[in-house]
């Protein structure tokens, strides 16, 4: 029967009509819907859908279906709208890629596979159809088989889902079997029409193995392919009709040889070109390719040589060659076809051409009977039943057989498993083979790949490695859990010992007999190598080797005074533990605060002690009435301790400034406006209201009724008393402006000619701003003692409160730090009193001197505050010229410390992702960074929603105090700029979180790398000052400043 596309468009959407209302109604189809149901075919070849959804005409008969279909997607109710729009362009792609298969071919195949199986007494126990259409390949599995669909399609899964009810199907892309919960994960046969084209496919699990697995994923027909495989039991048969583009492109060569290395070639049939005119009116090449999985084959036969061989023919005398086919398909038996002529395609270009000149039952019949002479020579029971190993499962073949290529152990994907301190470089033995772990990572994916990569065997002796890798594992393990939990771990530190020992008795030290050139090709060699330090001539072990260095140990039989305790507390703890001066000192803890009174005091808001040079500064006045409020729920014992730390608060706090001695000048932002406003309201005679709004910093005064004062004294040209009131709250002078147009925006700009013509008039108006300027303090000198008192408590609260601590760094010990590369042996005093400084404030200002030590206290109080804990993961942000220097310092300043400085060509666009993702992957004791590649990190979507959030919720208070005032017709400029910035603002958070909504990946940026502290170097440099603002008001991260 020839294709009559109408009929099948028409059939289309009565299946589909169908299928909507059965699942509307949330019902099962009956069998009189089932059979219209079977009779969807899918859109292959039906050009005229291309225009559904554009005003491009459909002509004749096609236009009424293909209208119902548009009314059909656009009326169904449990489709969304993007849902709508995917299943829109699934049906136009699927115009070139989706020809069902016919169903004579179907079952053919399943008459063979059931055959097999029944012959050979084996039982089918899962069945996986991965393309499946509307299940045309599901008749396979048999009785007692679990069978499993997938279908991509929405709408052909749900056709599917209403044919097949007894079938556990899924609609779903194939790459995503692993989440859809099937109770088998691997298969006994898997078959289907596959579908074809150069459309990737993302799978992360194949990505991760590298190498071809990774390449297979490029093109679907490949990956379908290689996935199918890798599910597929031992002894499985994979049967997939394809485009012939896998058996047939020179570039597909990777995919036959996997295949043909993972199983035995079944069968290989050539299908004729006008096989899917039927379904779908188009010819297409396509094959039949049945395989046997056979993990562990050694040989492959002749004919899947010629399987992995393409070749070309000559179409013409002149010597024009044809497109590349399979060499196999010129043996006998591997074509279903009568005859074959080379042709020209739609592309011009010259291919060999299968015809079949018969009736569709003839085809069966000899398609069936090369499928069972195939079977019947090539298919094994042996290795369904066992596990594919032995010359018992060698295939045999009429045409001969050969031994196999050894696959080189080249670069592939790293399968064992990984230790937390293991990082990229790192040195492993892996399948009996010695090289490093390299981490992958894509754009495209979340997850890290990891890749071996093998070291030259010249390089490296697998039994040293051997000996090696143990010593590595100890030390890491030994400085990790005691540097995490802060206690001595006696048997990891002798495991050390003896495996050290055995290394150095077998193969000498580690500076010694090339030892040195082999561990440095392991990238935590550097580290490692340093449990061995050379002093002099002698070589020794390190202190890591004898005793903890991540913390200070307590010797039990060494007693310090309360003095020393409290030093050494605060150089290894950063802070005043209580434990720690117990423990040290054999003391109880009414002794130990006895014995350090005026030394320590206790904070009951945190409920710790803090030591005098803290507690005793900064806002002393916030801090005790802070502290002052605790007092009522404390205890007897806490209320006494936070009794004398408020007395001490109190005798620190400095002499309150008197009224006689403050400087006030009008329009000082921390004056209540209501005194304004009394003094507004004697000067115009008249009730006045002053409002300040924070949002813009500026100040709004009304009059409440009329003034002959505001309107005649105080009138200049076009600005009464109240105006220039508000110039005097500013301290400005008025400005005479004209509206122009810029851009074709209306911009307000100086209007010199008026300013000229009213220079006078200016003038008078600034003398009248003094003059209110001038008033206002005699008027406050006027005021009531209550009044003036108030002032003065307000301003020494917010102004003279702070008292200036006094850092003294000197009982600090710096542990790790090496002096071993510079040309002095100690830090300066001002330097540890900088770095106390630092760690006692989570960060400052130190404005030093060129040539003071500048770059050496940003590196010591950066690994400081990582190893005390105050910092997470450090930032030293550095100019281009002396970024290199802070770098090589730290290094020599910490030669074990994990430090990343990425050089600018790492900073590229191609190159700055692997950047970012290595920043916020790796426990970095320091990053490093130019200013300009600071400013290349991204800013989370997130953290710009809680920055603009809050801009917006300012604006919105002040709208709303705006509202509720009695001053709005006076504040219309005002009242629009708030309207518009609260517009804009709405706007951002839109776009941010439609951001959000549709990010696909997880892109690295500022806030997930774990950035919590940065050192600035060379601040007054360039401009600075907005690059300052940039990080406080949008990073909101401790800072610090060098």
């Amino acid at each position: 029967m020839s294709y009559n596309k109408l009929k099948s468009l028409v059939a289309n959407v009565e299946a589909i009509e169908t299928a909507m209302k059965i699942q509307v109604q949330g019902r099962q189809a009956t069998a009189e819907e089932k059979e219209i149901l079977s009779r969807y075919s899918g859109f292959g070849g039906i050009k005229e859908v291309l225009n559904i959804g554009t005003d491009k005409p459909i002509g004749g008969d096609m236009q009424e279906p293909i209208q119902r279909l548009q009314e059909l997607i656009n009326a169904y109710p449990h489709f969304t709208e993007p849902m709508r729009h995917n299943v829109i362009e699934g049906i136009k792609a699927s115009v070139l890629t989706a020809f069902y298969t016919p169903k004579f071919l179907v079952d053919t195949v399943v008459r063979q596979i059931h055959a097999t199986f029944s012959e050979n007494g084996l039982k089918m126990r899962s069945f996986l159809e991965p393309s499946a259409g509307i299940g045309g390949f599901l008749p396979i599995a048999m009785s007692g088989t679990y069978d499993y669909a997938i279908e991509k399609d929405l709408i052909s899964g749900m056709i599917l889902s209403l044919l097949h009810e007894n079938t556990l199907t899924r609609t779903a892309a194939f790459e995503t079997i692993g989440e859809q919960g099937f109770e088998h994960t691997t298969f006994d046969v898997i078959a289907s029409n596959i579908p074809f084209g150069n459309f990737r496919v993302f799978d992360a699990e194949l990505w991760k193995k590298g190498g071809m697995y990774e390449q297979a994923t490029k093109t679907i027909h490949n990956y379908f392919f290689v996935k199918a495989m890798e599910l597929l039991n031992e002894g499985g048969l994979l049967a997939f009709i394809t485009s012939r583009g896998i058996a047939d492109t020179p570039g597909n060569k990777f995919v036959r040889e996997y295949l043909v290395n993972h199983a035995d070639l079944i069968s290989a049939i050539r299908l004729p070109d006008m096989l899917f005119m039927q379904t779908s009116g188009i010819e297409v090449g396509s094959d039949l390719l049945i395989f046997q999985k056979h993990t562990h084959k050694t040989v492959l036969s002749q004919r899947e040589q010629l399987f992995l061989q393409v070749g070309r023919e000559k179409a013409d005398a002149i010597g024009t060659m044809t497109e590349y086919a399979n060499k196999l398909f010129t043996m006998p038996k591997t074509t279903l076809a009568t005859g074959s002529r080379i042709v020209q395609n739609q592309y011009g270009k010259y291919v060999r051409k299968y015809q079949w000149q018969g009736n569709e039952n003839a085809m069966s019949q000899y398609l069936a009977a090369l499928l069972k002479l195939d079977f019947g020579r090539y298919f094994r029971k042996s290795l369904f039943t066992g596990n594919g190993q032995g010359s018992e499962h060698m295939q045999m073949s009429l045409f001969g057989n050969v031994a196999m290529k050894q696959v080189e152990k080249g670069k592939r994907a790293y399968t064992d498993g990984v230790e937390a301190w293991m990082k990229d470089g790192a040195m492993v033995l892996f399948e009996g083979q010695v090289g490093t772990i390299q981490y992958r990572k894509s754009s495209l994916y979340q997850e890290v790949a990891i890749d071996f990569v093998p070291v030259d065997e010249g390089k490296v002796n697998t039994d040293r490695a051997k000996d090696y890798f143990p010593i590595r594992k100890a030390y890491f393990e030994l400085s990790i859990k005691e540097r995490e939990e802060q206690k001595e771990d006696n048997g990891l530190r002798r495991e050390l010992n003896a495996r050290y020992d055995a290394f150095v008795a077998k193969w000498g030290c580690f500076h010694e007999n090339d030892n040195k050139e082999f561990i440095m090709l392991d990238s935590l060699g550097v580290e490692v190598f340093t449990i061995e330090m050379q002093l002099g001539k002698d070589l020794v072990k390190s202190d890591i080797m004898r005793e903890p260095v991540a913390f200070k140990k307590i010797d039990p039989n060494k007693r310090l005074t309360p003095i020393e305790a409290l030093a050494s507390s605060l150089n290894f703890y950063g802070r005043v533990d209580m434990d720690y001066l117990m423990q040290s000192t054999d003391s109880a803890e009414e002794e130990i605060i006895g014995d350090l009174k005026g030394e320590i005091f206790y904070n009951p808001a945190i409920g710790e002690w803090e030591h005098k040079g803290k507690f005793l500064s900064g806002n002393v006045i916030a801090k005790c009435k802070e502290i002052g409020s605790y007092l009522s729920e404390l205890t007897d014992r806490e209320k006494d301790w936070t009794e004398t730390a408020v007395k001490a608060l109190a005798d620190v706090t400095p002499e309150a400034i008197p009224y006689e001695e403050l400087d006030i000048n009008m329009g000082e932002r921390w004056i209540d406006t209501k005194l304004y406003a009394d003094f507004a309201t004697e000067l115009f005679e008249t009730e006045t209201s002053v409002m300040y709004f924070d949002v813009n910093d500026t100040y709004i005064v009304r009059l409440q009724s009329y003034s002959p004062v505001a309107y005649n004294t105080y009138f200049v040209r076009n600005y009464d008393g109240g105006d220039l009131f508000v110039h005097a709250l500013h301290d400005t002078v008025p400005e005479i402006t004209k509206e122009i147009y810029r851009n074709g925006d209306k911009v307000r700009v100086p209007d010199e000619e008026a300013i000229q013509e009213a220079a006078t008039k200016i003038q008078e108006a600034a003398t009248k701003i003094q003059e209110i300027r001038d008033r206002f303090n005699r008027w406050l000198d006027r005021q009531p003692i209550e009044v003036r008192d108030e002032l003065v408590r307000v301003y020494n609260e917010r102004f003279n409160c702070y008292v200036r601590p006094h850092y003294d760094g000197s009982a600090q010990t710096f542990p790790q730090l090496s002096f071993e590369q510079f040309p002095y042996d100690s830090l300066y005093p001002s330097q540890k009193d900088a770095i106390w400084m630092i760690k006692q404030n989570g960060g400052g200002i130190c404005w030093h001197e060129v040539g003071t030590g500048k770059t050496m206290i940003m590196c010591v109080a950066a690994y400081e505050m990582k190893r005390l804990g105050l910092a997470h993961k450090p930032l030293i942000i550095g100019l281009k010229a002396n970024v290199h220097e802070i770098a090589d310092t730290f290094r020599k300043a910490y030669p074990t410390a994990k430090v990343l400085y990425p050089g600018k060509d790492d900073f590229t666009p191609a190159n700055r992702q692997e950047v970012f993702s290595k920043i916020k992957n790796n426990n970095w004791d320091c990053i490093i960074l130019t200013h300009d590649q600071f400013a290349k990190i991204p800013q989370s979507e997130e953290t710009m929603i809680d920055i603009f959030t809050e801009e917006l919720a300012d604006v919105e208070r002040n709208l709303e105090f705006l509202e509720q005032s009695t001053m709005r017709y006076r504040s219309g400029k005002m009242q629009e700029g708030l309207e518009k910035r609260k517009q804009n603002l709405g706007a951002k958070l839109q776009e941010l979180r439609m951001k959000i909504n549709n990010r696909k990946d997880d892109a690295v940026d500022f806030h997930t790398m774990g950035i919590d502290h940065i050192f600035v170097d060379e601040c007054h440099y360039q401009n600075f000052l907005i690059f300052l603002f940039d990080i406080l008001n949008i990073l909101k991260f401790s800072i610090f400043f060098i």
